[in-house]
């Protein structure tokens, strides 16, 4: 946002045509214009059929005056434009003076933005942005212009387009680095008022509005011209001629571009490190999660198994009670088996056939009774 207020307030003081020359008067040359000078940069793509101000002095004939090349100097010391306007125009920080009566005052640069994303638009509201989709030339006058020029004793006219203005505006837009793609619609709007006294006034307004898929970017800047009645017309003229004719320095372009194509750059890198700290923390916590939720369940499990296991083992035992029954086991198998309880000893042959006996020491292996089977002793399972 803090470059977005940057580019704005230099498209401002470029399309205005003035710059306060820190704590200095603005410097004045009647030098031609000179494509081959420094200050001077020829814009081929935008001087087709343009006139071009000689260093020879016109008289004055109610119309056109002597003009000298005003130069426009950047915050850097550079000089950013230069643009016709007669000698005794005097530009300051805040406007242009000049004889009977002329004053042209610059208003604050309105910008807006408008999201698409209804997910984001609450969080850009909160951040200050004023949130505003362009709602088309008609009714930002009727919504911003005429209120505003009531408001100050002044009676609408009508509005029209500068198409010569625009050509140039649009000249300066399509020079400057965009971070993203955009449709540019650029255009300059002139607004004519009438005073309570019945003397004119006029507004002229530069429109840029840039949309993208996901957002739009718009703002506006605007001028207030007023004079002597006999001098009004002359002097709204040649302010619009002197506005068409602007000559951009290229140089002041270029190194803009250069600072925002690696702020852009600079700004993407970390973004992307940002979100790929986030995945890995998205990550992290992902894993913490399950191996958390997996320890949850093994131990719900568990409990869950050893209540059924206990519950199974009662449940058993209570049978085995019912049926005089114990558990024993067959020591060189592992197997488990159930026998009829009373007995001291438990055997049992390859047929799964068992015995019990009192006897102490008996072992049916040796017993010539047993038809001559192999017997496996039984221990006794304790439970």
């Amino acid at each position: 946002m803090k470059t977005n207020c940057l580019l704005l307030w230099l498209l401002a003081l470029s399309f205005l045509g003035c710059k306060h020359n820190e704590a200095k008067d603005i410097e004045s040359t009647t030098e031609s214009y000179n494509s081959n000078t420094t200050d001077n940069t020829d814009n081929s793509d935008n001087s087709e059929s343009r006139p071009v101000v000689k260093n020879k002095e016109v008289k004055s004939n109610g119309y056109w005056e002597k003009l000298e090349m005003k130069k426009n100097i950047d915050g850097n010391g550079m000089v950013s434009s230069i643009l016709p306007m007669p000698t005794s125009w005097n530009l300051g920080a805040d406007g242009i003076t000049g004889p009977r009566g002329l004053k042209i005052t610059y208003f604050p640069l309105q910008n807006f933005m408008a999201n698409f994303d209804p997910n984001l638009q609450y969080a850009y509201s909160q951040s200050g942005q004023r949130m505003r989709q362009m709602p088309g030339i008609e009714q930002l006058v009727q919504q911003d212009f005429i209120p505003w020029g009531n408001s100050n004793g002044l009676q609408y006219v009508k509005y029209y387009e500068i198409p010569e203005i625009t050509k140039m505006d649009k000249w300066y837009w399509d020079q400057l680095f965009k971070a993203m793609p955009s449709r540019s619609d650029v255009a300059v709007y002139g607004i004519d008022w009438k005073l309570q006294n019945g003397n004119s006034y006029f507004t002229i307004v530069h429109l840029n509005v840039s949309t993208s898929q996901s957002m739009q970017n718009w703002f506006y800047i605007a001028a207030g011209l007023e004079a002597e009645p006999s001098y009004f017309e002359t002097a709204k003229k040649q302010y619009i001629f002197s506005l068409a004719n602007t000559r951009y320095n290229l140089e002041p372009i270029m190194a803009y571009n250069k600072e925002e194509a690696q702020r852009v750059g600079a700004n993407w890198a970390a973004f992307n490190a940002r979100m790929a700290q986030n995945q890995r923390s998205f990550e992290e916590s992902q894993r913490q999660f399950v191996n958390k939720s997996n320890a949850i369940n093994d131990a719900i499990m568990s409990g869950w198994k050893a209540s059924n296991a206990a519950s199974d083992k009662n449940q058993e035992q209570f049978i085995d009670a019912m049926y005089e029954r114990i558990n024993v086991a067959d020591v060189s198998t592992g197997k488990t088996y159930k026998v009829d309880e009373g007995a001291n000893q438990y055997w049992m042959n390859n047929n799964g056939e068992y015995i019990g006996t009192q006897l102490q020491g008996y072992d049916p292996n040796f017993d010539d009774n047993m038809n001559e089977l192999k017997w496996q002793e039984l221990k006794r399972i304790e439970q």
